[in-house]
């Protein structure tokens, strides 16, 4: 499986420390229809927005446990959760890639900047 990574996971000791292997050089690669916000919590978000792309970097040869620990890593099963894991496609040098990717859940957001205010 691939994942296209936008922040802190775009460094390759984060990855490792997080699913505990070291995998391939990841690949750059292009996301369209999503804009990439750095938010007050110390790392990026993406959402859905026609007209705009993230540039990022796309892992192969991951495994579902690997996607676990991920979704771990970045709060997908948390209530509400921080992100969503999304399959997208995106665009790198050899053409289209499925792809999955880590979408920022405004509900959360929404929800954590009214508990800081």
């Amino acid at each position: 499986m691939n994942l296209f990574v936008y922040g802190t996971l775009m460094d390759q000791r984060v990855m490792m420390r997080v699913i505990g292997r070291r995998l391939p050089p990841a690949a750059p690669a292009t996301l369209y229809g999503y804009r990439k916000w750095e938010t007050t919590f110390g790392y990026p978000a993406i959402f859905p927005e026609p007209g705009h792309s993230c540039r990022g970097l796309v892992y192969s040869g991951l495994t579902e446990e690997d996607l676990q620990r991920l979704d771990r890593y970045e709060d997908a099963d948390g209530s509400p959760p921080a992100y969503i894991r999304r399959l997208v496609t995106v665009h790198g040098a050899h053409g289209r890639i499925n792809a999955y990717v880590y979408v920022g859940n405004m509900a959360f957001f929404r929800a954590r900047l009214k508990k800081s205010n």
